[in-house]
């Protein structure tokens, strides 16, 4: 009886074993069911199909990323080479307007010379014989005839020595304007040669990158520099366009100029006559002579060379926003040029005179010249309006209106104002906060 109640319990706790390790067996085991196996290898197999599509498209992703940065590295090697191309003309094209400004200042130096030797013997005569007066003219005149004719003798002299003062002092300005002329595009020339030596340092360390990352650059490079002559060649058409609407637009302007000048002359002709009433044949023609020479003289004295220009005070057309900009960077006109520089007042290059003046209406620009060619939305040079940045191969100005610029130069001139937006090869005009 013992022996039956143990065997009981035997098979009992077999029993409550084998329920205890089935309830804790994981799912899907040797106890699952075949369609419960079944479903559990598709969702394995479905779970691999996912992951070797996600690795698929990380690798896409970085195939696609890759070939992006690869276009954008030709891009921006393509600019830069475009750059290159058009600063290397320009520095060729200075380089020639160096030469002749050279030759035009010693030839102007020799004319000075010989100026001052004609006086300096007019003044030796006039110690040795002593100078003619009109008691000499009386004393040895004859008749009165020989008065008048001596009297006009004398005149001549007189007129003959001032007009070769005059010339003189003419020449000697013309001296001075072209020497200053020709030390101003030294300077420009050495600006110039400071930025193409930073764009050429930029394209090798461009061609060292895509060296390191693509296998045929060489073809890419040989591709780069076609495309860069090509748009260079696009980009001096563009220029000569614009050179051409300059030279129209001058000629219209030096038409209306002497037309004003003619209406002047016309007007002054007959105040003289109005005026001359009982007075003296002599005096009215020296007087309308003299109303003559002002005339002809007003209208030329807001001409001449960059250098001497009157600076305006402020900028003209467009929007207010953009006459604002320019007007502030006008202020700055005469601080000095740095290379490198950022400073309004102690001191900036182009570029940093450009950022530095959009900064202070809280638009950020890029610092570089070959950078903010491209940034902002590009504009034709015929919607040109105060504010705009007219970029050039490795120099920036801002246009002002009336046809004017304000640029930081040179060592030698520091932030003035130009007189010919395309004074240079234009590479783009940009509008930096549109």
């Amino acid at each position: 009886m013992k022996a039956k109640r143990h065997w009981v319990r035997r098979r009992a706790f077999l029993l409550w074993a084998a329920l205890m390790l089935w309830a804790s067996a994981p799912v899907g085991q040797a106890w699952a069911s075949p369609v419960a196996k079944a479903e559990q290898e598709r969702e394995a197999a479905q779970a691999e199909g996912q992951k070797a599509r996600e690795e698929a498209e990380a690798l896409e992703q970085k195939q696609g990323d890759a070939g992006r940065q690869a276009r954008e590295l030709g891009d921006e090697l393509t600019r830069l080479l475009t750059l290159s191309n058009l600063l290397k003309s320009d520095m060729k094209e200075l380089d020639q307007q160096i030469g002749t400004a050279d030759q035009e200042y010693e030839a102007a130096k020799k004319e000075q010379e010989r100026r001052y030797g004609m006086l300096k013997k007019r003044i030796r005569f006039l110690y040795e014989e002593g100078d003619i007066t009109y008691l000499d003219i009386l004393l040895k005149a004859r008749n009165i005839g020989d008065v008048v004719d001596q009297t006009e003798y004398f005149d001549q002299l007189y007129r003959y020595d001032k007009n070769q003062l005059v010339q003189y002092e003419k020449v000697k300005a013309e001296v001075l304007m072209r020497k200053r002329g020709l030390e101003e595009k030294q300077s420009e020339m050495e600006a110039m040669e400071q930025e193409y030596e930073v764009q050429q340092a930029d394209i090798r360390t461009l061609i060292r990158t895509k060296e390191q990352e693509t296998a045929d650059f060489g073809i890419q490079l040989a591709a780069a520099r076609e495309r860069a002559a090509k748009s260079a060649d696009q980009v001096r058409k563009k220029n000569e366009e614009i050179r051409r609407l300059r030279a129209e637009e001058a000629r219209k302007k030096e038409e209306a100029r002497k037309r004003e000048e003619a209406r002047l002359r016309e007007e002054a002709g007959i105040r003289s006559e109005a005026e001359a009433g009982g007075r003296a044949a002599g005096v009215q023609t020296d007087h309308g002579a003299g109303q003559t020479h002002t005339a002809g003289q007003e209208p030329m004295s807001g001409q001449g060379t960059e250098p001497g220009i009157r600076q305006p005070l402020k900028s003209a057309g467009g929007t207010a926003f953009g006459r604002s900009i320019a007007d502030y960077g006008l202020q700055f006109v005469g601080n000095p040029y740095v290379w490198g520089g950022t400073s309004l007042t102690s001191g900036a290059d182009c570029s940093g005179f450009t950022q530095s003046v959009y900064r202070h209406f809280g638009v950020d620009i890029p610092r570089t010249s070959a950078e903010q060619a491209w940034f902002g939305k590009e504009i034709p040079y015929e919607d040109m309006e105060p504010g705009d940045l007219v970029c050039y191969s490795g120099h920036v100005a801002m246009y002002i209106g009336n046809g004017q610029i304000v640029h930081a130069s040179s060592r030698k001139e520091g932030i003035k104002v130009g007189n010919d937006p395309a004074y240079r090869t234009i590479v783009s005009i940009r509008r930096p906060w549109q």
